[in-house]
């Protein structure tokens, strides 16, 4: 169950924050929390303070089963840290306008900045303006005061302990140095406090630092006070200074490796968020569901350092997984058809399961489904064989899921957009087909129907000459009709992906003969010119490059005066075949020239006879030449007219001149 709404346009202006804990009762105070965002509606965040320190590890198992809790109750788990909790809750309620914050009664006192208080008692002092909502803990008292407290500390390898008797051997000789020249006690106990910062720095945990502030007065007072060789001295301000010299260096190496602690985790923030960064990017580039599934899983390899498998539903059923290896480990197992089970198990019941769940927990890998609302992308894999997932890592994983999920979501939209968009312009061409049909088809029909209708009625009364025009009339109509209807077939199959293509290797001299016998019978009032060169060999369809040239001849006769001059030329020209068909006549305005290959697109030109263009000519002739792998231009001819070039590859055969 989700108390958390889908959209933002439904939350009120509240923001709740619970924080989260590893205490038994945290369940409780989430529960409270999740009632409280789903009475308003209102945001749901659930916060958690990272200190750095080891002891952390104990608690682990706990702490993220609270975060799955909360995850699960509609919360967005948010991860910070900081050595004062409090002040880091105050300082995201602050920057995330929360309202409300909802936490546990706390009993345990602690020192911040000094001021001995319960982490809630501070929590209300910084934050006095948002409402704080305390949670009693009837069962703390009772189960931590059976659990004994553990010291956690972190062994520190052969390396450290022999690093540390370096720097302070180095430091001790530095001490004899400063004595030798006369140095107070002054700079050689700040030699030793640098031996101390510099442990903290070079060696892992604190054990090493506070090993070495005993170390430095053990040998300050054994090399570098009277009587040497001794642990007595006569001075009576040494024990004083051996004291203080103490305080100070078990402070500065504690602080120090505080230092170092926080640092490392500002690093791998600083790293995780230039990955969750760099993700963001790479999917706003990506097209389509695999795609951007590989970016998730690149990214997620690269931030958690982990093999990744991953599975993409495709078809409404999940594909066949991948894998996305990253350390040198065994692979071999990730696959296998039990594992492949899971994750289907996964996308039918949009539930996480595998290793350390409910579901299956003897799984090599953890299964989150990539989803959106009740919408299901894909599947990804995380293998816990050997190292589990800290509370960190998994928020980050479930962000760049989620990010996954919503650019899928996004590119799933972009195709139906894109599909809602290439219909309509599909019934735009249909509408215009029928209306060009329906108004311009009549012209030629009612001609030859009223021709016909002559001859039949009136026959007897007719001279020869007045039938031979009739006749004439009849045969052009029938014939523009036809080419029409050529046109319309071969660019309604052009692109229903229909129209076979048949490529041979042509001579061009031969297919630009061949395609004039095509010519409409006007051709003869024009004068049409050719000018092809020898053995010039192109790979072509050589029944549709035909009905190109036929198309481009018509068009120069339809738009040119009668007594124009038509030229045809075939040339080889870098590397292509090159075809030319140019003409004298009045040219196109330089308005319709970026119009003039699409389709129904007819102009305001005047036409010659006493037919209208449908405007499919010109865009089936550009289709048919892209299919080639060739292009078709416009350019004017000079003084004045049009030349339409169209390319063609040439042969691989080689013909000897």
């Amino acid at each position: 169950m989700s108390f958390k709404t889908e959209e933002s346009n439904k939350y009120s202006d509240e923001h709740i924050l619970v924080c989260l804990s590893a205490a038994p009762s945290n369940k409780k105070i989430i529960n409270m929390a999740a009632k409280m965002a789903n009475a308003f509606p209102s945001r749901f965040t659930a916060l958690y303070v990272r200190t750095g320190t080891k002891s952390e590890d104990l608690d682990k198992e706990k702490l993220e089963e609270h975060i799955r809790y909360a995850e699960k109750m509609g919360a967005e788990i948010v991860m910070t840290h900081g050595v004062n909790i409090p002040v880091q809750i105050a300082e995201y309620a602050r920057l995330s306008n929360v309202t409300q914050i909802v936490i546990g009664q706390s009993n345990a006192r602690r020192n911040y900045f000094f001021s001995k208080a319960t982490l809630t008692e501070k929590l209300i002092e910084i934050v006095p303006d948002i409402d704080i909502h305390i949670i009693p803990d009837a069962m703390k008292t009772r189960i931590y005061q059976k659990r004994p407290y553990v010291w956690y500390v972190e062994k520190p390898s052969v390396k450290d302990y022999f690093l540390t008797i370096f720097i302070f051997v180095i430091c001790t000789l530095i001490g004899l140095l400063f004595q030798k020249f006369h140095f107070t006690d002054t700079n050689i106990v700040t030699i030793y406090i640098l031996g101390v910062l510099l442990t903290s720095i070079l060696t892992n945990g604190y054990l090493c630092s506070v090993a070495g502030s005993f170390l430095s007065v053990f040998l300050f007072c054994f090399f570098l006070t009277e009587p040497r060789m001794s642990f007595q001295t006569y001075a009576v301000g040494y024990p004083v200074t051996f004291f203080i010299m103490l305080i100070s260096s078990v402070l500065t190496g504690a602080l120090a490796a505080k230092l170092k602690t926080h640092a490392k985790l500002s690093a791998q923030l600083a790293f995780r968020t230039q990955v969750l960064f760099d993700t963001d990017r790479l999917m706003q580039k990506a097209k389509g569901e695999t795609e951007i599934l590989d970016v998730t899983c690149t990214q997620l390899l690269r931030l958690l350092n982990r093999s990744i498998t991953a599975y993409v539903v495709e078809n409404g059923a999940l594909s066949e997984g991948k894998l996305f290896s990253g350390k040198k480990e065994n692979t071999e197992d990730f696959l296998i058809p039990e594992e492949q089970q899971i994750a289907r198990w996964v996308y039918e019941n949009r539930q996480r399961a595998g290793a350390s769940t409910h579901y299956f927990p003897q799984a090599k890998c953890i299964y989150l489904a990539i989803r959106s609302g009740n919408n299901v992308y894909g599947v990804i894999g995380i293998p816990l064989q050997k190292e589990t997932l800290d509370s960190f890592e998994y928020s980050i994983l479930l962000s760049v899921i989620n990010e996954c999920a919503l650019a899928m979501e996004n590119a799933k939209n972009a195709l139906e957009k894109e599909k809602n968009a290439v219909m309509a312009k599909n019934e735009q061409l249909r509408a215009d087909l029928l209306r060009a049909i329906s108004h311009d088809l009549r012209t030629p029909l009612c001609s030859i129907s009223g021709n016909a209708d002559m001859l039949l009625g009136n026959s007897d009364r007719l001279d020869e000459a007045t039938k031979h025009q009739i006749y004439s009339d009849i045969y052009d109509d029938s014939e523009w009709l036809i080419g029409v209807v050529e046109n319309l077939l071969s660019i309604t199959r052009l692109n229903d992906g229909r129209l076979k293509f048949k490529f041979t290797d042509q001579l061009l001299d031969e297919v630009i003969a061949e395609s004039l016998r095509h010519i409409s019978r006007k051709h003869d009032d024009y004068k049409i010119v050719t000018d092809c060169e020898e053995l010039v060999l192109a790979r072509m369809d050589v029944r549709l490059i035909m009905q190109v040239l036929v198309n481009l001849v018509d068009n120069a006769i339809k738009y040119t005066p009668p007594g124009s001059v038509i030229f045809i030329r075939g040339t080889k020209t870098d590397g292509k075949a090159q075809i030319s068909v140019e003409d004298n006549g009045p040219g196109i305005p330089e308005e319709m020239k970026t119009h003039i290959f699409e389709m129904f697109y007819t102009g305001k030109t005047t036409v010659a006879d006493s037919h209208r263009s449908l405007g499919l000519g010109l865009a089936l002739c550009h289709s048919i030449i892209e299919a080639h792998e060739g292009t078709l231009v416009l350019t004017d001819h000079d003084p004045h007219g049009c030349n339409f070039i169209f390319t063609l590859p040439l042969s691989e055969v080689t013909l000897n001149e």
